[in-house]
């Protein structure tokens, strides 16, 4: 075999080491000071002061002005239109206005438009990453400035009924609507929010390119009120589906076998009580989903939780525990905080039905959204009544159901309460 002349070695080696330099990591430095003019702050102006209502950020997604950021930066003026417009503020200073285009309130994302044309746009990268991957996530924390977090990709958040990437990064309050990026500079998330201490969560990037792409493909103009309905809507007919069609876990409680995990998303807890100075027994057990959907500040929805508490008689006679457990049976409403303006009062039927030979005392309650027509609130208590010595009251609440998978639900959650052996 012949040997290569070392001029022509040489020049192979120095090919290959620029070859390695290029592909080397870029850092925050970098990142920053090459994509800095992308990204802004999103500011929410209250018309009648013309001062800052609430902030947030955002960067460019595509060369005719269009900007991304999180639904729940700009929801005030979708809600009160009258009250609020939007404006962003660049890192140089200058600030113009932005129109609201299209949103995904499910998956907590908005896109704007302004005045900001021939301005290039970040690339969103879809592929997947590996657990570990450094990512960097820029925003305007507390209004204090851009500022540029390092971080790790811990993969998608598991037992979530809404995809998130798990980030080791501290995004703080101004950071929302932020882009996530890789060593590249592309965007693989969208900050979304954070649980402290260096954990916080990424809205991963195929639902903005899925978002942008709906975009392009539609040229009709938007009803916010109806698209927020519409995708609610569709939302919870998708998840309701599923709960209903999944084998559902279960619990025993007391002589009681009880619905527990509906899905790998709920978590459920128990505690019995220790206080010896009371005259009965006491245990409880509850199982939530965790997730929400953020419509307004004082309005979530899409959530379900159920507490079982029950209670038997250790140093009472009959009449005398009858008599405390009868007070349990009061009703547990939905625990979002939403306001006469977004809701009805809630309606109830209370009656008596027998279910595996056993009587017990019902009450049925709903409230509808004002806005969104289709989609109710649900609360449903129920407690053991043909028992003398021990009982147990079930509270049972789900936010923004459609009203036939309200009653669907409700039957199957019914049906699956049964006694042991």
């Amino acid at each position: 075999m012949k040997k290569l002349p070392e001029i022509v070695f040489i020049s192979i080696l120095l090919l290959f080491l620029s070859l390695s330099v290029s592909a080397k990591p870029v850092d925050a430095e970098y990142l920053y000071g090459s994509l800095k003019s992308r990204i802004y702050q999103i500011q929410v102006i209250d018309v009648a002061s013309d001062k800052k209502s609430s902030i947030g950020s955002g960067f460019m997604i595509s060369e005719k002005g269009l900007i991304a950021t999180n639904y729940h930066v700009i929801s005030g003026v979708i809600h009160s239109p009258e009250k609020y417009r939007i404006e962003y503020l660049d890192y140089e200073g200058r600030k113009g206005n932005l129109e609201l285009v299209d949103i995904d309130i499910v998956h907590d994302l908005a896109i704007v438009h302004g005045d900001l044309d021939d301005i290039p746009p970040l690339e969103i990268s879809v592929q997947k990453m590996s657990k570990g991957a450094h990512i960097y996530s820029l925003g305007n924390p507390h209004d204090l400035g851009m500022t540029i977090i390092e971080g790790t990709y811990n993969g998608l958040l598991e037992k979530s009924l809404y995809e998130k990437i798990l980030f080791s990064g501290a995004l703080n309050p101004g950071m929302s609507g932020g882009p996530a990026l890789d060593n590249k500079g592309k965007v693989i998330g969208v900050n979304v929010s954070t649980a402290g201490n260096d954990l916080s969560f990424l809205v991963p990037a195929r639902y903005l390119s899925e978002l942008l792409q709906n975009l392009k493909d539609s040229s009709e103009p938007v009803d916010f009120t109806e698209r927020v309905e519409q995708q609610l809507f569709n939302n919870q007919q998708e998840y309701m589906g599923k709960l209903l069609k999944n084998e559902w876990g279960s619990m025993n409680l007391g002589g009681l076998v009880l619905p527990a995990e509906l899905d790998d998303y709920f978590k459920c807890w128990g505690k019995t009580d220790e206080n010896k100075d009371q005259l009965y027994n006491h245990s409880y057990s509850a199982c939530s989903s965790p997730d929400s959907i953020y419509i307004s500040s004082d309005f979530d929805t899409g959530e379900i939780d159920f507490r079982y508490d029950w209670f038997d008689a250790d140093k009472l006679n009959t009449l005398q525990f009858y008599t405390r457990y009868s007070s349990k049976f009061e009703g547990s409403f939905s625990t979002n905080s939403a306001t006469k303006e977004d809701v009805t009062n809630y309606k109830c039927n209370t009656g008596f039905v027998s279910l595996q030979d056993k009587d017990w005392k019902v009450a049925l309650c709903a409230r509808n959204y004002k806005d969104f027509t289709r989609l109710y609130d649900l609360s449903l208590t129920m407690a053991l009544v043909s028992e003398y010595d021990r009982g147990i009251v079930i509270n049972l609440n789900a936010s923004g159901i459609a009203k036939d998978m309200l009653f669907q639900f409700v039957r199957r959650f019914m049906g699956d309460i049964d006694w042991q052996n």
